[in-house]
């Protein structure tokens, strides 16, 4: 009689759990609308020397930056942030002032024996685009990218 009980008990609890819903599913955005590319007339792929990059590591916070490129092209902002988060790691952020609303983002990587290795990104949140820091030949660039493989929604 015991099993009979409980096998009726599971069999409603199993009928009642394959026809009841608990709330109507919502939609969802598949799809992401395109953003304007602010850094549009920059090319896609501009050099970076190793001085550069290392000289912006010597300011301090609230400073004013200027980062001269390939080409003539420079980047302006001020110095917002400045994390050691150890003896082998040094972060900043650098807001920039010709794309307002841009952010820099460098890390300094520095191990015993070898090179400085840095690792960033221009990021804005408005923007289809980003700039990411790679490392070819031992030589920076800034590469442009596209921002939906960088920053979610």
């Amino acid at each position: 009689m015991k099993n009979r009980y409980l096998a009726g008990i599971l069999g409603i609890f199993i009928l009642y759990s394959i026809t009841g819903n608990a709330q109507d599913a919502f939609p969802v955005k598949q799809q992401v609308p395109d953003k304007p590319f602010i850094f549009s007339q920059l090319p896609e792929r501009i050099k970076c020397t190793m001085e550069e990059l290392q000289e912006l590591f010597h300011s301090s916070i609230g400073s004013s930056m200027l980062m001269q490129l390939e080409g003539g092209i420079h980047l302006k902002g001020v110095l917002t942030e400045k994390i050691i988060r150890s003896v082998a790691i040094t972060s900043i952020n650098i807001k920039l002032t010709d794309y307002p609303g841009a952010l820099f983002s460098i890390s300094l990587i520095q191990q015993p024996g070898q090179s400085p290795l840095f690792n960033g990104r221009i990021v804005h949140p408005q923007s289809g685009d980003v700039f990411v820091l790679a490392k070819e030949n031992n030589q920076y660039f800034l590469q442009k990218k596209l921002q939906k493989f960088f920053m979610t929604e």
